[in-house]
């Protein structure tokens, strides 16, 4: 089967023709070698389909059958401080790969940067997501404070905090069945008190990311593996 793969927007209609964009049809064409009759994966947000590719300039594609379905997973929210743009582009990638459902970077009072590239963190969320076999890219919200994180927040949905200075970490207890999920992790240099006071009146879980003082995209990545390991 095909190892090449596309997520569309549009609604994917079993036998109807699809056309593809002028970026897509690049890729097909120019960079995978591609050629009609041979045949590609297409997805959406819940569905995974074998379609083959119609026309030589490989700009219009056929949808022939459904190879795949979505199963319902852990609905996870990563919040980052903002960070370096080589790191931040890291951290959306490996987060991506790892199957979160949206991703926040948070501006907090140790923030080395105020505001991030949407466009480029956006195409490389759909790279990731067609190479890792996953189905839904993440949402990719603008940057936030917490104050604003917080002026509409689901009380259902369980808060991890990520704490530098936690020496003990408390035995976790989970509810297994509630499935939606936040991590906050802070900037290089940790979290202000001002934060940690905020934090102080949430209901959340504590964790540690060990002894060792790690770079911003090694801690995601740590917590990320971290709190999926805990719902198993």
């Amino acid at each position: 089967m095909s190892k090449v793969r596309l997520y569309l927007t549009n609604k994917i209609i079993l036998n109807k023709d699809i056309n593809l964009s002028l970026t897509q049809k690049h890729h097909l064409k120019n960079v995978m070698r591609l050629k009609k009759g041979q045949h590609i994966l297409i997805f959406d947000d819940n569905k995974e389909y074998l379609a083959k590719v119609i026309n030589d300039n490989c700009l219009v594609v056929n949808p022939q059958k459904v190879v795949r379905k979505k199963i319902s997973d852990l609905d996870i929210w990563l919040f980052f401080s903002v960070v370096k743009k080589k790191q931040v582009e890291y951290i959306i990638e490996k987060a991506t790969e790892i199957g979160v459902r949206k991703i926040i970077p948070l501006l907090t009072d140790y923030s080395e940067l105020n505001q991030i590239k949407i466009k480029r963190l956006e195409k490389i969320i759909i790279e990731s997501t067609e190479q890792s076999g996953l189905f839904q890219p993440p949402e990719l919200e603008n940057c936030k404070n917490l104050n604003q994180v917080f002026t509409s927040w689901d009380k259902q949905r369980i808060i991890f905090f990520c704490d530098e200075k936690l020496k003990e970490e408390k035995s976790i207890t989970l509810n297994k069945t509630k499935k939606k999920v936040a991590i906050f992790i802070g900037p290089i240099g940790g979290w202000s008190e001002n934060e940690r006071k905020f934090f102080n009146k949430i209901d959340c879980f504590r964790i540690s990311l060990g002894t060792t003082i790690l770079k911003a995209d090694t801690a995601a990545i740590y917590a990320l593996s971290k709190v999926r390991t805990l719902f198993l």
